[in-house]
């Protein structure tokens, strides 16, 4: 019976050993993508729980439980992990999703006039197929969604209605919220152009009397004095552009690389309790060397 039990004790302590902990998989992974993105989380434990986070320097019980996928329209840092106890957690992962929209897409035209419910067209200047769903039209009273996977071929336009109360302007912008293009107010008043007399009034200004008798030479030939001519003032930023074109080109400011404000390992975690597991397995290891060294005392008597 006792070598039946050093036999089970043998056989149990690798087994315990090698035991891992609950562990869990984000998809789609870490990468630069140009549409918003749902993530998914699965762990490897069906009863385990599942956390996340978007702050890498925040706090575990801050975290928000997964019960759903997660849409992301934003470029972030992504915290997750999964638990069954205080003794069987999965490390702390984190993912980086970049979210870089296209600079092809624009409205059809630089200006709109009327009011009450206008339509609006979006175009893609580009070469590709592009996702523009979760794209939005903002006026002063309204705002317009586009449908998620709504996708727009090159030279391709999508049509939108949207209220419009007028002299105001309406503005496209991505799924992060930055603006990509706006359309100004145009009026639609004629202007009537009348024609007047235009009265000319000159300036008499006093002039300086050259006498001819103190400055005169041989040849009877006045003076002429010097003619101080005032320098070019050159044209600044805010001086008017006449003549010369705008570029209404969206300016996107370049998104910050994630990497740098990372505050936390890939594969970082917090600082557990010492599992009893290996308590166990230390006592019943002990017993073991213990109970063989008494076996072969017992032997050699």
């Amino acid at each position: 019976m006792l070598k039946i039990f050093f036999i089970l004790a043998l056989l149990f302590i690798p087994i315990a050993t090698f035991a891992e902990n609950v562990d869990v998989i984000a998809n789609p992974p870490s990468g630069t993508y140009h549409a918003p993105l749902y993530i998914t989380l699965t762990p490897t434990e069906k009863n385990a729980k599942t956390f996340y986070s978007f702050k890498p320097d925040g706090y575990p019980q801050d975290a928000f439980l997964y019960e759903k996928p997660i849409l992301l329209k934003h470029s972030s840092p992504f915290i997750y992990f999964s638990i069954i106890s205080t003794t069987n957690e999965s490390k702390i992962k984190q993912n980086n999703y970049i979210l870089e929209y296209p600079a092809t897409i624009h409205f059809d035209t630089e200006s709109i006039s009327g009011s009450g419910k206008v339509q609006v067209n979006i175009i893609n200047n580009g070469l590709e197929n592009i996702d523009i769903g979760f794209w939005y039209i903002q006026s002063l009273s309204d705002m317009v969604t586009i449908p998620e996977h709504t996708i727009l071929n090159p030279w391709k336009k999508y049509g939108v209605e949207i209220n419009y109360p007028g002299t105001s302007s309406v503005v496209l912008r991505s799924p992060d919220d930055d603006e990509r293009d706006i359309l100004t107010y145009k009026s639609t008043e004629e202007k009537t152009i009348t024609t007047s007399k235009i009265k000319i009034t000159t300036k008499i200004v006093p002039r300086e009397i050259i006498s001819t008798i103190a400055n005169t030479s041989e040849n009877n030939t006045p003076e002429v004095k010097n003619i101080t001519i005032p320098a070019l003032i050159p044209i600044s930023e805010n001086s008017p552009t006449i003549g010369r074109t705008i570029d209404k080109t969206p300016q996107i400011n370049p998104i910050p690389d994630i990497n740098q404000i990372v505050k936390v390992s890939a594969m970082e975690s917090g600082q557990k309790n010492m599992n009893p597991l290996y308590i166990w397995i230390f006592l019943l290891l002990s017993m073991s060397i213990g109970g063989l060294r008494w076996f072969i005392q017992r032997k050699q008597k």
